[in-house]
């Protein structure tokens, strides 16, 4: 650092850094920053994670809720999908039915059906299919979630779409990504969901299929907004990429 002391009668001696000294400081300011960002994004991820993991819970909470009111979850025959279930011998045995809802520009046609009418009868909002409350006679509130963060098309994040700045979205439940979260309820009444509908990478040829036994779950497809793809602790098959799961999930 050089010295430049000036001549002037009463000025105190004044202090400049060379170039190579502010070179010096930016470069170590930079790596500092490199080092830093990852954590930070990593700590901004896991929070996400955890937001959507308490989402995912609270929603099936919420149908089981409805569904001890009812005797069965929400009837919305637009969302009704039916499913040719597999047996140990990877013949077709009787048809499972089930509710699908969640992001229908994204499921690859897995779901026809926006959370929004799901959610219109758990929140006892009179639309669409629940007009008038046909879903939800005592209108009760199963449901309840902030408003999203965010109104840009596509990146509507963590909560529901309420507002008519919303748009056609209204009513919609989205996760910290942008992504709607989904929700697949039994139909059929048999306790148990077979989820190789949507996750091709849980049924091994051969095998029986990658059923749960649950009547409620919910999920968020997370980062990448892919479905599965990277081996569930669940269900895992041999020479499969058992890597941590990208996807959210209400039972693990």
């Amino acid at each position: 650092m050089k010295q430049n002391i000036t001549k002037t009668s009463g000025l105190r001696p004044q202090f400049a850094f060379t170039l190579v000294e502010l070179l010096t400081v930016i470069a170590i300011i930079a790596i500092l920053m490199g080092l830093l960002f990852p954590a930070i994004s990593g700590a901004r991820d896991n929070a996400r994670r955890a937001d959507a993991g308490v989402m995912v819970r609270n929603i099936v909470a919420a149908s089981k809720v409805y569904y001890n009111d009812y005797g069965k979850y929400p009837p919305i025959e637009k969302a009704l999908v039916e499913s040719k279930g597999s047996g140990s011998g990877g013949k077709n045995e009787a048809t499972e039915s089930y509710y699908a809802y969640g992001d229908t520009e994204i499921s690859e046609g897995k779901v026809k059906v926006n959370t929004n009418e799901l959610f219109d009868v758990l929140r006892a909002i009179s639309r669409g299919e629940n007009k008038d409350h046909a879903l939800n006679r005592r209108q009760v509130h199963y449901f309840e979630g902030k408003k999203a963060s965010d109104v840009v098309i596509r990146k509507t994040r963590n909560g529901f779409a309420d507002g008519q700045e919303f748009g056609d979205r209204q009513g919609r439940l989205y996760d910290p990504w942008g992504t709607e979260f989904f929700v697949v309820l039994d139909a059929d009444g048999n306790e148990e969901l077979d989820l190789g509908d949507f996750w091709t990478d849980l049924k091994a040829d051969g095998d029986a299929g990658a059923k749960i036994r649950f009547s409620a779950v919910a999920f968020s497809i997370a980062k990448d907004t892919k479905f599965g793809g990277k081996g569930y602790v669940t269900f895992r098959k041999p020479g499969a990429l058992n890597e941590a799961p990208d996807d959210i999930p209400s039972w693990q």
